[in-house]
């Protein structure tokens, strides 16, 4: 998912960093940096929200004009294969439960998220110009 917004004159590195606090807050383990078109973060294994894989953060563009841009990528790993039949018979629920848990957690994630961008970009009104 991502949001765009238009007129705010916000600092975009600042923004960068008060997200990044919104992952040191829920104990990810993150990594923030600068690309060529703006900044990137990337986090995962929280003990808070245990997802499958982790989350790209994107923010681009000027401090009149920016998209945030949410994205889960998932892991690259072999997953252990067990025939379907005996799956769903002895362990079924389980792995499913496991699963559900998951995704309910990214859906939390992501709503918690948002409501931290949207209360940054609320107080950094401004930011990227100097007071006079």
């Amino acid at each position: 998912m991502e949001k765009r917004w238009i007129n705010r004159r916000i600092n975009l590195k600042t923004l960068t960093d008060y997200i990044g606090n919104f992952f040191k807050k829920w104990n990810f383990e993150a990594i923030k940096g600068k690309t060529a078109t703006g900044y990137q973060i990337f986090a995962g294994n929280s003990p808070y929200f245990p997802i499958e894989g982790y989350v790209s953060i994107t923010i681009e563009g000027k401090p009149d004009d920016f998209i945030v841009k949410f994205e889960f990528c998932r892991d690259k790993k072999k997953r252990f294969f067990m025939p379907a039949m005996f799956s769903t018979l002895l362990l079924g629920g389980y792995f499913l439960s496991k699963k559900l848990e998951k995704r309910e957690n990214m859906i939390k994630l992501e709503k918690e998220f948002w409501r931290h961008v949207e209360n940054a970009v609320l107080s950094l009104g401004n930011s990227a110009y100097p007071k006079s």
